[in-house]
């Protein structure tokens, strides 16, 4: 018997568990979370260009409207301009504050919101009447530039 027994041996320990190369769970796991993770991103991304990308429309119709401004055109550029401030105010801040505001209050409101600190009560009285004036009224065209110039600060 003691013979049999110096014939047994020891059981040898199992190699330890490499953690390299990984299984195949583990590269399906990981290319999941990489699409997940490229997927999420890809929308902010997305999602943050569109909120530029009406800033930069605005800047090309302003420079549009610059560029065709004329003394025939200059009632319509106005009614425009007035038109879409209003657009662009509701766009940035809440529709309760800026949409029922109408004439004097409109353009204070303006002056309180604008970085630039454009006189707006002044040389903006233009946005709140030329909708209202007269077809053939002269205007100085060069104020009209002034009102483009303030909005295209005002959207910054």
């Amino acid at each position: 018997m003691s013979s049999l027994m110096q014939q047994l041996h020891d059981i040898e320990g199992l190699d330890a568990i490499s953690l390299w190369p990984l299984a195949i769970g583990w590269w399906v796991s990981i290319a999941f979370g990489v699409l997940v993770l490229g997927g999420v991103f890809w929308l902010l991304y997305r999602s943050l260009g569109y909120l530029r990308s009406w800033k930069r429309d605005t800047f090309k119709k302003l420079d549009s409207l610059e560029n065709n401004l004329s003394p025939s055109n200059s009632a319509e550029t106005i009614a425009f301009l007035s038109e879409y401030l209003r657009r662009i105010a509701m766009r940035r801040f809440p529709r309760k504050e800026c949409a029922g505001l109408v004439g004097d209050a409109w353009l204070m409101w303006l002056k309180t919101h604008d970085p630039k600190q454009f006189d707006w009560s002044d040389k903006g009285k233009l946005l709140i009447e030329i909708p209202y004036a007269p077809l053939r009224t002269d205007l100085p065209l060069q104020q009209i530039k002034e009102l483009i110039q303030a909005v295209r600060y005002w959207v910054c």
